[in-house]
């Protein structure tokens, strides 16, 4: 097997983290540090094999550092609250809707004034779509035939 020039490991390594300037992702600069420490290391070691595995070592190291502090980092999206807690969520027509003329809409224990594209006769059931300042939008809920 043959190892690369020191060189050429660096200049790999700066290859690979221009590439992630084209490419983001935050993957690809980590194969260039690994490439840069392996050109520095291999000044020292010219052993090819040891220059292999150090820049897997380098390079596996960098992608679960980069994983792993990432995922301490983010936070999930938190939980809707308010009106917004109501898109998605399922009620019943109260009062008639007609798509020139809002309504009344039942949905988890509260009433809501509510407006629809097609007319909803009491007692239809709907579905939230989203939440329009102090209205909700729904539509009629596909129910499943079996």
């Amino acid at each position: 097997m043959v190892g690369l020039k020191p060189v050429v490991w660096i200049i790999i390594g700066l290859v690979l983290a221009a590439l992630e300037m084209v490419v983001p992702g935050l993957v690809i600069i980590w194969f260039g540090v690994a490439a840069v420490l392996t050109g520095i290391l291999a000044f020292f070691i010219r052993n090819p094999y040891f220059q292999y595995g150090a820049f897997l070592f380098f390079s596996g190291l960098g992608v679960f550092l980069a994983q792993w502090i990432g995922k301490k980092i983010t936070r999930p999206e938190p939980e809707p609250v308010g009106a917004l807690r109501l898109a998605g969520a399922t009620g019943v027509v109260l009062e008639k809707i007609e798509p020139a003329k809002m309504g009344r809409i039942k949905v988890q224990g509260e009433e809501w004034r509510a407006e629809a594209e097609v007319p909803l006769e009491a007692g239809a059931k709907v579905k939230v779509v989203r939440v329009d300042g102090t209205h909700l939008i729904v539509e009629p809920l596909e129910e499943r035939r079996q």
